[in-house]
Protein backbone atom coordinates (compact mmCIF):
# COMPACT_ATOMS: atom_id res chain seq x y z
CA UNK A 1 0.00 0.00 0.00
CA UNK A 2 1.48 3.47 -1.23
CA UNK A 3 -0.85 6.71 -0.14
CA UNK A 4 -3.96 5.78 -2.53
CA UNK A 5 -2.01 3.14 -4.23
CA UNK A 6 -2.44 -0.58 -4.39
CA UNK A 7 0.33 -2.48 -5.89
CA UNK A 8 -0.73 -6.15 -7.34
CA UNK A 9 -0.22 -8.31 -10.40
CA UNK A 10 -2.20 -9.38 -13.12
CA UNK A 11 -4.56 -11.79 -11.73
CA UNK A 12 -6.29 -12.75 -14.83
CA UNK A 13 -6.80 -13.06 -18.69
CA UNK A 14 -9.59 -10.07 -17.84
CA UNK A 15 -5.86 -7.87 -16.78
CA UNK A 16 -5.04 -8.19 -20.04
CA UNK A 17 -7.47 -5.95 -21.47
CA UNK A 18 -7.22 -3.40 -18.65
CA UNK A 19 -3.98 -3.31 -19.73
CA UNK A 20 -5.07 -2.51 -22.97
CA UNK A 21 -6.91 0.08 -22.05
CA UNK A 22 -4.36 1.72 -19.84
CA UNK A 23 -1.48 1.63 -22.55
CA UNK A 24 -3.31 2.95 -25.64
CA UNK A 25 -4.37 5.87 -23.43
CA UNK A 26 -0.93 6.95 -22.66
CA UNK A 27 0.47 6.40 -26.27
CA UNK A 28 -2.28 7.47 -28.30
CA UNK A 29 -2.17 7.25 -31.87
CA UNK A 30 0.28 4.47 -31.35
CA UNK A 31 -1.20 0.97 -30.36
CA UNK A 32 0.85 -0.13 -27.44
CA UNK A 33 -1.94 -1.54 -25.73
CA UNK A 34 -2.82 -3.48 -28.92
CA UNK A 35 0.88 -5.22 -28.22
CA UNK A 36 0.58 -5.48 -24.59
CA UNK A 37 -2.72 -7.60 -24.97
CA UNK A 38 -0.67 -9.66 -27.40
CA UNK A 39 2.47 -10.08 -25.62
CA UNK A 40 0.44 -11.06 -22.31
CA UNK A 41 -2.03 -13.62 -24.00
CA UNK A 42 0.34 -14.79 -26.65
CA UNK A 43 4.10 -14.80 -25.85
CA UNK A 44 5.21 -18.08 -25.26
CA UNK A 45 6.77 -17.97 -21.42
CA UNK A 46 4.54 -15.02 -20.35
CA UNK A 47 2.66 -15.35 -17.05
CA UNK A 48 0.24 -12.96 -15.40
CA UNK A 49 2.31 -12.82 -12.62
CA UNK A 50 5.06 -11.15 -14.77
CA UNK A 51 2.93 -7.80 -14.90
CA UNK A 52 3.36 -5.25 -12.08
CA UNK A 53 0.66 -2.49 -11.40
CA UNK A 54 -0.52 0.34 -9.83
CA UNK A 55 -3.80 0.94 -9.47
CA UNK A 56 -5.54 4.01 -8.14
CA UNK A 57 -7.52 3.23 -4.83
CA UNK A 58 -10.03 5.92 -5.71
CA UNK A 59 -11.12 4.53 -9.27
CA UNK A 60 -9.79 1.08 -9.84
CA UNK A 61 -8.17 1.58 -12.32
CA UNK A 62 -4.65 1.44 -13.42
CA UNK A 63 -2.24 4.30 -12.94
CA UNK A 64 0.97 2.63 -13.43
CA UNK A 65 2.44 -1.05 -15.07
CA UNK A 66 5.00 -2.24 -16.89
CA UNK A 67 5.45 -6.39 -17.85
CA UNK A 68 8.67 -8.45 -16.83
CA UNK A 69 8.73 -9.85 -20.41
CA UNK A 70 10.71 -13.14 -20.66
CA UNK A 71 13.92 -14.33 -22.57
CA UNK A 72 16.53 -16.89 -23.09
CA UNK A 73 20.11 -15.15 -24.34
CA UNK A 74 22.53 -17.49 -25.47
CA UNK A 75 26.54 -16.87 -24.55
CA UNK A 76 28.75 -19.37 -25.92
CA UNK A 77 26.42 -22.20 -25.78
CA UNK A 78 25.38 -21.37 -21.92
CA UNK A 79 21.65 -20.19 -21.76
CA UNK A 80 21.22 -17.30 -19.79
CA UNK A 81 17.66 -16.23 -17.93
CA UNK A 82 16.91 -12.80 -18.88
CA UNK A 83 14.17 -10.48 -17.94
CA UNK A 84 13.33 -7.59 -19.95
CA UNK A 85 11.37 -4.36 -18.21
CA UNK A 86 8.73 -3.37 -20.86
CA UNK A 87 6.06 -1.86 -22.10
CA UNK A 88 6.49 0.73 -19.05
CA UNK A 89 3.76 3.72 -18.80
CA UNK A 90 2.39 5.82 -15.78
CA UNK A 91 -1.07 7.99 -16.60
CA UNK A 92 -0.16 11.81 -16.57
CA UNK A 93 -2.42 12.93 -13.48
CA UNK A 94 -0.03 9.83 -11.40
CA UNK A 95 3.01 10.93 -12.41
CA UNK A 96 6.39 12.30 -9.77
CA UNK A 97 4.48 9.41 -7.16
CA UNK A 98 7.02 7.05 -7.29
CA UNK A 99 4.77 4.36 -8.30
CA UNK A 100 7.67 3.14 -10.63
CA UNK A 101 9.73 3.21 -7.28
CA UNK A 102 7.45 0.71 -5.83
CA UNK A 103 7.13 -1.45 -8.76
CA UNK A 104 10.85 -1.87 -8.95
CA UNK A 105 10.87 -3.50 -5.63
CA UNK A 106 8.29 -6.18 -6.41
CA UNK A 107 10.51 -6.52 -9.69
CA UNK A 108 13.19 -7.23 -8.22
CA UNK A 109 12.32 -9.68 -5.85
CA UNK A 110 11.65 -11.47 -8.92
CA UNK A 111 14.29 -11.30 -10.54
CA UNK A 112 16.20 -12.68 -7.03
CA UNK A 113 13.35 -15.62 -6.71
CA UNK A 114 13.65 -16.19 -10.20
CA UNK A 115 17.10 -16.75 -10.65
CA UNK A 116 17.47 -14.33 -13.54
CA UNK A 117 20.69 -13.97 -14.50
CA UNK A 118 20.29 -10.59 -16.56
CA UNK A 119 17.76 -7.96 -16.58
CA UNK A 120 17.68 -5.38 -19.46
CA UNK A 121 15.91 -2.26 -20.92
CA UNK A 122 15.67 -0.78 -24.14
CA UNK A 123 13.97 2.31 -22.99
CA UNK A 124 14.60 6.01 -22.05
CA UNK A 125 17.77 7.14 -22.20
CA UNK A 126 19.12 8.47 -18.80
CA UNK A 127 16.20 6.86 -17.09
CA UNK A 128 16.86 3.26 -15.82
CA UNK A 129 20.70 4.23 -14.26
CA UNK A 130 18.81 4.86 -11.06
CA UNK A 131 17.39 1.71 -11.27
CA UNK A 132 20.55 -0.12 -11.72
CA UNK A 133 20.88 -0.59 -15.19
CA UNK A 134 24.10 0.25 -17.64
CA UNK A 135 24.45 0.56 -21.10
CA UNK A 136 26.26 -3.03 -21.84
CA UNK A 137 25.48 -4.20 -25.60
CA UNK A 138 24.85 -2.38 -28.89
CA UNK A 139 21.21 -1.67 -29.86
CA UNK A 140 19.94 -0.22 -32.84
CA UNK A 141 22.52 0.37 -35.11
CA UNK A 142 21.96 3.18 -37.84
CA UNK A 143 23.36 1.75 -41.57
CA UNK A 144 21.41 3.71 -44.10
CA UNK A 145 21.90 3.07 -47.26
CA UNK A 146 20.44 5.62 -49.93
CA UNK A 147 18.21 4.72 -52.58
CA UNK A 148 21.17 5.20 -55.35
CA UNK A 149 23.22 2.66 -53.86
CA UNK A 150 21.08 -0.04 -54.11
CA UNK A 151 20.68 -1.65 -57.37
CA UNK A 152 17.13 -2.32 -59.36
CA UNK A 153 16.03 -5.83 -59.44
CA UNK A 154 17.26 -7.84 -62.44
CA UNK A 155 14.89 -8.61 -65.29
CA UNK A 156 16.19 -12.12 -65.06
CA UNK A 157 14.38 -12.72 -61.45
CA UNK A 158 17.41 -14.54 -60.47
CA UNK A 159 15.84 -15.16 -56.47
CA UNK A 160 12.29 -15.75 -55.87
CA UNK A 161 10.78 -13.78 -52.87
CA UNK A 162 8.05 -15.10 -50.55
CA UNK A 163 6.69 -14.34 -47.02
CA UNK A 164 7.95 -16.73 -44.50
CA UNK A 165 5.18 -19.42 -43.19
CA UNK A 166 5.27 -21.84 -40.54
CA UNK A 167 6.42 -24.34 -42.24
CA UNK A 168 9.35 -22.31 -42.89
CA UNK A 169 10.52 -22.59 -38.86
CA UNK A 170 13.02 -25.77 -39.31
CA UNK A 171 15.00 -23.89 -41.51
CA UNK A 172 14.62 -20.69 -39.50
CA UNK A 173 15.49 -22.25 -36.59
CA UNK A 174 19.12 -23.55 -38.52
CA UNK A 175 19.57 -19.86 -39.76
CA UNK A 176 19.59 -18.91 -35.99
CA UNK A 177 21.87 -21.51 -35.18
CA UNK A 178 24.22 -19.83 -37.95
CA UNK A 179 23.15 -16.52 -36.26
CA UNK A 180 24.27 -17.77 -32.31
CA UNK A 181 27.71 -19.16 -33.57
CA UNK A 182 28.74 -15.80 -34.93
CA UNK A 183 28.12 -14.09 -31.78
CA UNK A 184 29.61 -14.05 -28.29
CA UNK A 185 25.66 -13.28 -27.09
CA UNK A 186 22.36 -13.70 -28.39
CA UNK A 187 19.01 -14.13 -28.38
CA UNK A 188 18.15 -17.91 -28.20
CA UNK A 189 14.26 -18.48 -30.03
CA UNK A 190 13.02 -21.97 -30.28
CA UNK A 191 10.41 -23.19 -31.96
CA UNK A 192 7.42 -21.59 -30.08
CA UNK A 193 9.21 -18.34 -30.05
CA UNK A 194 9.17 -18.38 -34.19
CA UNK A 195 5.42 -19.95 -34.27
CA UNK A 196 4.66 -16.79 -32.30
CA UNK A 197 6.82 -14.37 -34.50
CA UNK A 198 4.72 -15.91 -37.73
CA UNK A 199 1.04 -15.94 -36.24
CA UNK A 200 0.65 -13.86 -33.29
CA UNK A 201 2.98 -10.93 -33.68
CA UNK A 202 2.47 -10.71 -37.35
CA UNK A 203 -0.59 -9.83 -36.79
CA UNK A 204 -0.35 -6.40 -34.90
CA UNK A 205 1.29 -3.20 -36.35
CA UNK A 206 4.56 -3.96 -34.15
CA UNK A 207 4.83 -7.15 -36.00
CA UNK A 208 7.47 -8.23 -38.88
CA UNK A 209 7.46 -9.28 -41.80
CA UNK A 210 10.02 -12.38 -42.72
CA UNK A 211 10.96 -13.22 -46.33
CA UNK A 212 12.90 -16.14 -47.92
CA UNK A 213 14.79 -15.44 -50.76
CA UNK A 214 15.81 -18.27 -52.92
CA UNK A 215 18.15 -18.58 -55.81
CA UNK A 216 15.79 -19.64 -59.03
CA UNK A 217 19.10 -21.24 -60.25
CA UNK A 218 21.48 -22.08 -57.53
CA UNK A 219 18.77 -22.96 -54.84
CA UNK A 220 20.88 -20.60 -52.75
CA UNK A 221 18.23 -20.05 -49.77
CA UNK A 222 18.02 -17.21 -46.81
CA UNK A 223 15.98 -14.82 -44.97
CA UNK A 224 15.49 -11.22 -43.74
CA UNK A 225 13.09 -9.17 -41.69
CA UNK A 226 11.42 -6.20 -41.98
CA UNK A 227 10.02 -4.56 -39.53
CA UNK A 228 6.80 -2.38 -39.59
CA UNK A 229 7.68 -0.39 -36.49
CA UNK A 230 11.00 1.29 -36.09
CA UNK A 231 13.43 4.73 -35.58
CA UNK A 232 13.93 6.55 -38.64
CA UNK A 233 12.23 7.06 -42.21
CA UNK A 234 13.84 4.01 -43.52
CA UNK A 235 12.45 0.89 -44.78
CA UNK A 236 14.18 -1.27 -41.87
CA UNK A 237 15.30 -4.89 -42.12
CA UNK A 238 16.90 -6.03 -39.08
CA UNK A 239 17.68 -9.64 -39.71
CA UNK A 240 19.42 -10.89 -42.69
CA UNK A 241 20.91 -14.59 -42.71
CA UNK A 242 24.40 -14.37 -41.44
CA UNK A 243 27.02 -14.48 -43.98
CA UNK A 244 24.89 -13.86 -46.88
CA UNK A 245 26.86 -14.13 -50.71
CA UNK A 246 27.12 -10.69 -51.96
CA UNK A 247 24.87 -11.63 -55.15
CA UNK A 248 22.58 -12.46 -52.90
CA UNK A 249 22.50 -9.59 -50.78
CA UNK A 250 22.36 -7.24 -53.86
CA UNK A 251 19.54 -8.85 -54.74
CA UNK A 252 18.23 -8.51 -51.47
CA UNK A 253 18.43 -4.74 -51.65
CA UNK A 254 17.26 -4.58 -54.94
CA UNK A 255 14.06 -6.04 -53.49
CA UNK A 256 13.93 -3.53 -50.37
CA UNK A 257 14.51 -0.63 -53.00
CA UNK A 258 11.20 -1.92 -54.88
CA UNK A 259 9.48 -1.85 -51.28
CA UNK A 260 10.78 1.75 -50.83
CA UNK A 261 9.26 2.93 -53.84
CA UNK A 262 5.85 1.18 -53.21
CA UNK A 263 5.98 2.40 -49.42
CA UNK A 264 7.03 5.65 -49.67
CA UNK A 265 10.37 4.76 -48.17
CA UNK A 266 13.29 7.37 -48.57
CA UNK A 267 16.26 4.62 -47.65
CA UNK A 268 17.23 1.12 -46.42
CA UNK A 269 18.07 1.24 -43.02
CA UNK A 270 19.89 -2.02 -41.55
CA UNK A 271 19.44 -2.40 -37.95
CA UNK A 272 22.40 -5.05 -38.17
CA UNK A 273 25.67 -5.57 -35.94
CA UNK A 274 28.16 -4.04 -37.48
CA UNK A 275 30.15 -6.86 -37.23
CA UNK A 276 27.72 -9.27 -39.71
CA UNK A 277 28.76 -9.92 -43.34
CA UNK A 278 25.35 -7.93 -44.46
CA UNK A 279 26.18 -4.34 -42.71
CA UNK A 280 30.04 -4.91 -43.48
CA UNK A 281 29.38 -5.44 -47.08
CA UNK A 282 26.99 -2.45 -47.37
CA UNK A 283 29.44 -0.28 -45.59
CA UNK A 284 32.28 -1.12 -48.03
CA UNK A 285 30.08 0.15 -51.00
CA UNK A 286 29.12 3.61 -49.24
CA UNK A 287 26.30 2.67 -46.91
CA UNK A 288 26.62 5.46 -43.84
CA UNK A 289 27.36 3.75 -40.33
CA UNK A 290 26.05 5.97 -37.26
CA UNK A 291 26.79 5.17 -33.87
CA UNK A 292 24.44 2.43 -31.80
CA UNK A 293 22.36 2.85 -29.12
CA UNK A 294 22.87 0.32 -26.29
CA UNK A 295 21.00 -1.80 -24.30
CA UNK A 296 20.92 -1.24 -20.51
CA UNK A 297 21.10 -3.92 -18.23
CA UNK A 298 21.32 -4.27 -14.92
CA UNK A 299 23.02 -7.87 -13.18
CA UNK A 300 20.92 -9.18 -10.24
CA UNK A 301 23.72 -11.50 -9.23
CA UNK A 302 27.27 -10.75 -9.76
CA UNK A 303 28.44 -14.00 -8.39
CA UNK A 304 25.92 -16.03 -9.91
CA UNK A 305 26.47 -14.55 -13.14
CA UNK A 306 30.31 -15.10 -12.94
CA UNK A 307 29.67 -18.67 -11.56
CA UNK A 308 27.33 -19.02 -14.95
CA UNK A 309 30.08 -18.08 -17.20
CA UNK A 310 32.67 -20.16 -15.62
CA UNK A 311 33.01 -22.75 -18.80
CA UNK A 312 33.73 -19.30 -21.19
CA UNK A 313 36.01 -18.32 -18.27
CA UNK A 314 38.10 -21.34 -17.97
CA UNK A 315 37.79 -21.90 -22.32
CA UNK A 316 39.89 -18.09 -22.40
CA UNK A 317 42.14 -19.06 -19.56
CA UNK A 318 43.23 -22.32 -21.55
CA UNK A 319 44.04 -19.69 -24.60
CA UNK A 320 45.77 -17.16 -22.89
CA UNK A 321 49.53 -17.39 -21.60
CA UNK A 322 48.17 -18.17 -17.88
CA UNK A 323 47.25 -21.39 -18.87
CA UNK A 324 47.18 -23.14 -15.71
CA UNK A 325 46.67 -20.22 -13.47
CA UNK A 326 46.85 -21.16 -9.68
CA UNK A 327 46.02 -18.03 -7.61
CA UNK A 328 43.23 -15.65 -6.76
CA UNK A 329 41.60 -12.78 -8.84
CA UNK A 330 40.00 -10.33 -7.09
CA UNK A 331 37.31 -7.95 -8.68
CA UNK A 332 36.97 -4.60 -5.76
CA UNK A 333 33.99 -2.54 -6.24
CA UNK A 334 34.90 -0.45 -3.26
CA UNK A 335 32.37 -1.37 -1.76
CA UNK A 336 32.34 -5.02 -1.84
CA UNK A 337 34.83 -7.46 -3.37
CA UNK A 338 34.01 -10.87 -5.46
CA UNK A 339 37.39 -13.09 -5.53
CA UNK A 340 37.64 -15.62 -8.46
CA UNK A 341 39.52 -18.64 -7.19
CA UNK A 342 41.53 -20.66 -9.60
CA UNK A 343 43.40 -23.56 -9.24
CA UNK A 344 45.36 -25.15 -12.27
CA UNK A 345 43.09 -23.28 -14.94
CA UNK A 346 40.22 -24.57 -13.36
CA UNK A 347 37.63 -21.66 -11.49
CA UNK A 348 37.31 -23.69 -8.28
CA UNK A 349 35.05 -20.84 -6.25
CA UNK A 350 33.81 -17.54 -6.52
CA UNK A 351 33.13 -15.75 -3.17
CA UNK A 352 33.18 -12.79 -1.43
CA UNK A 353 36.52 -10.74 -0.80
CA UNK A 354 38.07 -10.74 2.75
CA UNK A 355 40.15 -7.81 4.22
CA UNK A 356 43.24 -9.10 3.28
CA UNK A 357 45.48 -8.16 0.44
CA UNK A 358 45.06 -9.78 -3.01
CA UNK A 359 48.08 -9.86 -5.21
CA UNK A 360 45.99 -9.62 -8.16
CA UNK A 361 42.76 -7.60 -7.98
CA UNK A 362 41.08 -4.72 -10.63
CA UNK A 363 39.52 -1.93 -8.73
CA UNK A 364 35.67 -1.11 -10.86
CA UNK A 365 32.46 0.58 -9.89
CA UNK A 366 29.76 -1.49 -10.11
CA UNK A 367 28.22 0.12 -12.85
CA UNK A 368 31.29 -1.15 -14.95
CA UNK A 369 30.75 -4.54 -14.30
CA UNK A 370 28.36 -5.20 -16.83
CA UNK A 371 29.96 -3.83 -20.03
CA UNK A 372 33.10 -5.59 -19.10
CA UNK A 373 32.01 -8.84 -18.69
CA UNK A 374 29.43 -8.75 -21.34
CA UNK A 375 32.49 -7.40 -23.51
CA UNK A 376 30.91 -4.78 -24.43
CA UNK A 377 34.23 -2.71 -23.89
CA UNK A 378 37.75 -3.72 -22.70
CA UNK A 379 39.19 -2.41 -19.32
CA UNK A 380 41.19 0.06 -21.24
CA UNK A 381 38.33 1.64 -23.44
CA UNK A 382 35.99 1.74 -20.36
CA UNK A 383 38.80 2.97 -18.92
CA UNK A 384 39.53 6.60 -21.85
CA UNK A 385 36.74 7.95 -19.41
CA UNK A 386 36.49 5.89 -16.24
CA UNK A 387 40.00 6.44 -14.62
CA UNK A 388 38.23 4.67 -11.75
CA UNK A 389 38.97 1.13 -13.22
CA UNK A 390 42.15 0.19 -13.19
CA UNK A 391 44.54 -2.96 -12.10
CA UNK A 392 46.09 -1.96 -8.55
CA UNK A 393 49.58 -1.75 -9.88
CA UNK A 394 48.70 0.09 -12.28
CA UNK A 395 48.99 3.86 -10.14
CA UNK A 396 50.10 2.23 -6.73
CA UNK A 397 52.98 -0.13 -7.71
CA UNK A 398 56.92 0.06 -8.26
CA UNK A 399 58.06 -0.71 -11.75
CA UNK A 400 59.65 -4.14 -10.08
CA UNK A 401 55.99 -4.65 -8.65
CA UNK A 402 54.18 -3.72 -11.75
CA UNK A 403 56.42 -6.41 -14.00
CA UNK A 404 55.59 -9.35 -12.07
CA UNK A 405 51.85 -8.23 -11.94
CA UNK A 406 49.17 -10.88 -13.60
CA UNK A 407 46.12 -8.73 -13.18
CA UNK A 408 46.41 -7.19 -16.69
CA UNK A 409 46.86 -10.54 -18.60
CA UNK A 410 44.22 -11.96 -16.25
CA UNK A 411 41.75 -9.49 -17.13
CA UNK A 412 42.80 -9.00 -20.77
CA UNK A 413 42.66 -12.84 -21.20
CA UNK A 414 39.03 -13.37 -19.16
CA UNK A 415 37.21 -10.09 -20.21
CA UNK A 416 37.97 -9.34 -23.38
CA UNK A 417 36.02 -7.47 -26.57
CA UNK A 418 33.09 -9.45 -27.88
CA UNK A 419 30.88 -9.00 -30.83
CA UNK A 420 27.15 -9.51 -29.52
CA UNK A 421 24.07 -8.81 -31.25
CA UNK A 422 20.17 -9.24 -29.91
CA UNK A 423 17.63 -10.34 -32.28
CA UNK A 424 14.03 -9.33 -31.51
CA UNK A 425 12.05 -12.12 -30.09
CA UNK A 426 8.58 -10.23 -30.47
Amino acid sequence: MHSNYRIRRAESPADAIKLRQHFDEIFRPQKVGTFAEMISLHLPGMKNDYWFIAVDEGTEKIAAAFALIPWTWEMKGLKLKVAERGIVGTQEGHRNKGLMKLLSREFDAILEDGGFDLSVVQGIPGFYCRFGYYYSIPLETHIDIPLHLAPDLADDDSYEFRLAETEDIPFLLAEDERYRRSNFLSAFRDEALWNFLLTCSEKTEYGSEFWIMEGRKTGDKRYFRIPREGFGAGLIVSEISEGISDDALLNLLAFCKKKCGERNKPYIRLNLSGESTAAKTAISFGASRGRPYAWQIKVPDKKRLLEKMAPVLEARMRKSSLAGFCGVLRLDFYTEQIDLNWSDGRLESIRSGGDEGCENTLFLNEDLFAPLVLGHRTWQELQYTRPDIFPAMLYTGTGTEGASDKTVRLIDALFPAERSWIYEQY
